[in-house]
Order: structure tokens, then C-alpha cells, then sequence
């Protein structure tokens, strides 16, 4: 079994900040997206990811989730890292981003 990779957040951010060969998964419910994420990230809900990661995520990709807090993000790095994903969890999760984050909510007037 391989084993999981971690980043810290902020290791993470300035990754982020200076390389494009990978994308972001935020695994926290679309409710909680919605509120705030970051930019370039997609959202895909821990369970739907996990049981359905073949319609979603290829093995020739760098994949780096996140949740809130690194709780969500874990499990789902070691269901899919086991599967033989390039996964990274990223530790400390969106309430320890240093950056810049987005809202996807619309209001109704």
C-alpha cells in the first residue's frame, strides 16, 4: 500500500502560487463550498468521491484535497492513495488559508 502524502497548508499555498500541474478537490458538502473556497478548486463531497472516484479523478493527475479542517481530506487521501491515486492531503484544511478565498453564493434581493 502506498503511503499518504501530507502538505501543510501554508507549504501548499505557495505551491499553489507558483505551479499549475495539478488540481484542487475540496471534499466539504456544497452548502459549505459555496460559502468559501478556494479559486481554482472543484468540489466533489467526500462520500461521492470515494465511491465514485473513477467518473471524477484519472490516475495520471496530482490531486491535492482539502476540507475545513483536515478531518474530511484525510480519510478521503487514504481511500484514494490506497487505489493508487497521486494524492495529497493538505493538513489544517481552508480555516488555516492564508489566501484568498471565494464565494459561490447567490444572493436573492
Amino acid at each position: 500500500m502506498k503511503e499518504l502524502k501530507e502538505i501543510s497548508v501554508l507549504d501548499f499555498y505557495k505551491y499553489y502560487q507558483t505551479k499549475n500541474d495539478f488540481r484542487i478537490i475540496d471534499v466539504r458538502d456544497p452548502m459549505e463550498y459555496d460559502s468559501f473556497h478556494i479559486h481554482s478548486s472543484i468540489n466533489i463531497p467526500a462520500s461521492l468521491l470515494v465511491y465514485k472516484h473513477n467518473l471524477f479523478i484519472n490516475k495520471h493527475q496530482k490531486y491535492f484535497i482539502i476540507c475545513g479542517n483536515g478531518t474530511r481530506s484525510k480519510t478521503v487521501s487514504l481511500a484514494l492513495t490506497s487505489l493508487g491515486y497521486y494524492i495529497y492531503n493538505v493538513v489544517g484544511g481552508i480555516e488555516k488559508w492564508p489566501g484568498l478565498l471565494v464565494s459561490s453564493k447567490r444572493f436573492k434581493f
